[in-house]
């Protein structure tokens, strides 16, 4: 801990007495959609944070004191800044908040506990930000990073609690040299969060398939790091902390393509290697069609050379195909008839084409001996 920390004194608490902070870069969003936010932070602990094990562990050996909750006191009420998982294992198993619904292994939990401790060890602060710095040691930079949402959330927080008096650009020096990271890896993390809420705020464009969980923040980030696609929603660049030019008709489209899952549990983009793919189908408004209409980047990305190319590299990969099924030929030791239809429709299709391609041959030949 920070000296500021360590200094200070240390008191117990009573556990009813502690509250979850809703300010913690987590999950501070449950707070601000005001539907019973401590039942979907308790669910989050129980599904990302595996409570259990903690709870166990404190349920067989005690709470080890030696490191305190950091509180906060406003308005009369203590708020746990740093320590809200230890929180919620030490209220679980006490029995001062449930799981809704139930779950027996929680139950199972609490009725093995050998020690359920009624109040805990803490150190108190009157103001929230002379805590928010050591967060920034311990989860930026330190042994329990944070995800990237979180970190993001941090970051915002930092600028809005230290350096909003201020100019831009000296905020995001400041940040980052608190953090010990860049400026422009401040400016697009912030960027990122902007567009994030804007897009939550717009209950993600009406797509289905998109909640908030679905959403994988870095890879969001890594792809305003693509100039294209920065352009395509709108923003003057990955830098664009305010997003005042956000298009929510393309952010609906780069949130589909990007994070809505088929029922296979696959989206359109797969992994976030394929961001070069889309960073080229955004700049070419016919292969956007493409993409929009056949939901398949590979294909749509074969377009951004022209429709030419594209015809060419896809012939070239149905003839890779067909040669692989020849090489497999002395290997089959069983055909069907359904192989049979299959090539047939092959052979049809195959025909049709080259009919079409000689047809159009003879109309550019005929074209070019009339400019002669």
């Amino acid at each position: 801990m920070t000296k500021d920390v360590v200094k200070r004194d240390i008191v117990r608490v009573p556990l009813d007495e502690l509250h979850f902070d809703p300010n913690n870069p987590r999950f501070s969003r449950y707070f601000s959609e005001g539907d019973q936010p401590v039942d979907k932070v308790i669910e989050r602990m129980i599904k990302a944070e595996n409570v259990q094990e903690l709870m166990g562990s404190i349920g067989e050996q005690g709470y080890f004191s030696g490191e305190p909750l950091l509180v906060s006191r406003t308005n009369g009420a203590l708020y746990v800044v740093e320590g809200n998982r230890r929180l919620a294992a030490l209220k679980l198993l006490s029995g001062l908040i449930k799981p809704s619904p139930p779950l027996p292994s929680i139950e199972a939990l609490k009725a093995d506990a050998k020690e359920t401790p009624s109040e805990v060890e803490c150190i108190i602060f009157e103001d929230r930000k002379d805590i928010l710095r050591y967060l920034g040691y311990r989860h930026i930079t330190g042994p329990k990073r944070w995800d990237s949402l979180s970190k993001a959330r941090y970051l915002k927080q930092l600028k809005d609690t230290f350096y909003k008096d201020l100019p831009d650009d000296e905020q995001l020096r400041a940040i980052a040299k608190e953090i010990g990271s860049r400026k422009d890896y401040v400016a697009q993390m912030l960027t990122g969060l902007t567009v994030f809420d804007k897009a939550s705020q717009a209950g993600f464009y009406g797509l289905q398939r998109v909640q908030e969980n679905d959403v994988d923040f870095s890879v969001l980030t890594t792809a305003l790091s693509y100039t294209n696609i920065s352009k395509y929603l709108g923003l003057e660049s990955r830098t664009d902390i305010d997003a005042h030019g956000l298009r929510e008709d393309h952010a609906h489209d780069v949130f589909s393509w990007m994070f809505a899952q088929d029922q296979q549990g696959d989206t359109i983009l797969g992994e976030s290697r394929n961001l070069r793919k889309l960073s080229s189908v955004v700049a070419n408004q016919a292969s956007v069609e493409v993409l929009k209409r056949e939901k398949n980047l590979a294909i749509a990305y074969l377009h951004t050379e022209g429709p030419a190319n594209a015809f060419s590299k896809t012939l070239d990969g149905a003839l890779k195909k067909l040669n692989e099924a020849y090489d497999l030929l002395p290997t089959v030791d069983r055909f069907s008839e359904e192989n049979k239809a299959a090539l047939a429709k092959i052979e049809d299709q195959a025909s049709d084409i080259s009919l079409l391609v000689t047809k159009a041959l003879r109309k550019q030949k005929m074209g070019g001996d009339t400019d002669a």
